[in-house]
C-alpha cells in the first residue's frame, strides 16, 4: 500500500476525442495502486470516460469495463459520416441556381429519407447507441458523484447556419463566456441524462448540439478542457489530473489551496506535427493499433507521474517521523530527572 491511499482524490479527465484511450492506461495504473476516486470532473471525451466509471460498479470493475469498452471501439465503425451533411450542400447549390424550386424539392427529398435534418458531419447515433448500452443510468445515479463542463452555444433567431453559430461560439468562448459545470447526478430522466454527457463532447460542427433544461450545449473543452474548478468548488482539496496534452492548459495559482497531482504524455500524443491537421486526426482517430498505443503510454506516464510523487510523499513522511522521534526523544532527556 502507498502513501498516497491514506488522502482522499478527485479525478478530472479533459478532453481530447480518440485520445481518451489514453487515460485507460492511465486509470489502470492508478486502480492498480488502490486510488479510489471519491469525485470525478470530466470534459468531452472525459466526461464519457467518467460517465463509465461511475455506472459499471466498482472503480476497479469500471477500469476494466472501460478497457474493453475502448478494445471494442478500434472494431467498431463509431464515426460514420452523416448522409444529413448532403442537406445544406444541396440546399445552397438550388438557392443559387433554381431558387423557386428549392423548399419543394428539398421537402420531397426529405420525405422519401434520403435526407435527415441534420448538419453534423459525422452521424451521432453510433456514438448515442454506444452510449446508451455502457452507461446505466440507476447505477450512474447512485455511484462516485459525476461533474460535466459543456459550452453554452447561442441559438441565434434567423440565422440557420452551423458554421457561423460556431465560429461565433468560438470567439465568445475565447472573449470569456464560462462553460457550464452540470452534475450528471442532478438529471430527472434517462433523456436528459444521456443529453448531458453527450453535449460535453458535442464537437462543433463535427456533432450537434444538445439541449439540456431549455439551453443548447456544445463541448465543454471549448472553455473548461480541465474542470479543477468544478471539484474545487465542491469542496474537493486533492485531486489527480489525467492530460491529453503535453502542454500546461491551467494556472497553478489558480488553485492555491489544492493539492494537484498531475499525469501528462511525456511526448505529445498528436498523429503528427503538423498545424491543426496532426490534432484533428488524433481526435478521431479510433484504430486499433492507435488505441492500444495510447493505453500503453497512459499506463507508463501514470507510472512515471505518480510514483515521482509517491516516492515525494514517501521522503517527507520519513522526514517528518524522524523529527518527530527525534522531539519526542529530546523531550524525554530534558524531563528527566537529574542524576
Amino acid at each position: 500500500m502507498n502513501s498516497l491511499n491514506k488522502y482522499t482524490f478527485g479525478l478530472v479527465l479533459t478532453g481530447g476525442g480518440a485520445k481518451g484511450a489514453y487515460q485507460v492506461g492511465a486509470l489502470k495504473y492508478l486502480d492498480k495502486i488502490g486510488l479510489n476516486p471519491y469525485i470525478i470532473a470530466g470534459t468531452s471525451i472525459g466526461a464519457l470516460n467518467g460517465a463509465v466509471l461511475v455506472s459499471n460498479g466498482t472503480f476497479s470493475q469500471s477500469v476494466q469495463r472501460l478497457d474493453q469498452l475502448w478494445t471494442d471501439l478500434g472494431e467498431a465503425e463509431i464515426l460514420q459520416p452523416n448522409s444529413g451533411l448532403m442537406k445544406p450542400l444541396i440546399s445552397y447549390g438550388l438557392q443559387s441556381t433554381v431558387p423557386m424550386f428549392r423548399e419543394w424539392i428539398l421537402s420531397f427529398l426529405n420525405e422519401m429519407g434520403i435526407l435527415e435534418d441534420t448538419r453534423s458531419i459525422f452521424n451521432p447515433a453510433p456514438i448515442e447507441k454506444f452510449l446508451r448500452q455502457t452507461v446505466k443510468p440507476d447505477l450512474l445515479r447512485n455511484g462516485t458523484e459525476l461533474w460535466i463542463t459543456a459550452f453554452p452555444s447561442l441559438n441565434i433567431p434567423n440565422i440557420d447556419n452551423d458554421l457561423l453559430i460556431a465560429i461565433i461560439d468560438f470567439f465568445r468562448s475565447r472573449m470569456g463566456t464560462k462553460a457550464d459545470w452540470l452534475c450528471v447526478q442532478d438529471c430527472d430522466d434517462d433523456d436528459t441524462l444521456y443529453n448531458t454527457i453527450l453535449a460535453s463532447a458535442a464537437i462543433p460542427l463535427a456533432f450537434p448540439k444538445r439541449q439540456v433544461n431549455g439551453k443548447n450545449y456544445i463541448d465543454g473543452a471549448l472553455a473548461d478542457n480541465v474542470p479543477l474548478r468544478a471539484l474545487a468548488a465542491r469542496g474537493c482539496t486533492h485531486t489527480i489530473v489525467i492530460h491529453l496534452e503535453n502542454g500546461s492548459t491551467w494556472d497553478r495559482y489558480d488553485f492555491p489551496d489544492q493539492t494537484i497531482i498531475e499525469i501528462r504524455p511525456a511526448q505529445s500524443i498528436h498523429k503528427s506535427d503538423a498545424f491543426l491537421i496532426g490534432e484533428g486526426s488524433a481526435l478521431f482517430d479510433f484504430s486499433p493499433a492507435r488505441i492500444t498505443e495510447l493505453k500503453r503510454r497512459g499506463y507508463a506516464d501514470a507510472k512515471r507521474c505518480v510514483d515521482n510523487v509517491i516516492n515525494t510523499f514517501t521522503v517527507i513522511g520519513d522526514q517528518r517521523t524522524s523529527k518527530d522521534a527525534l522531539i519526542n526523544s529530546t523531550q524525554l532527556i530534558t524531563e528527566d530527572d537529574p542524576v
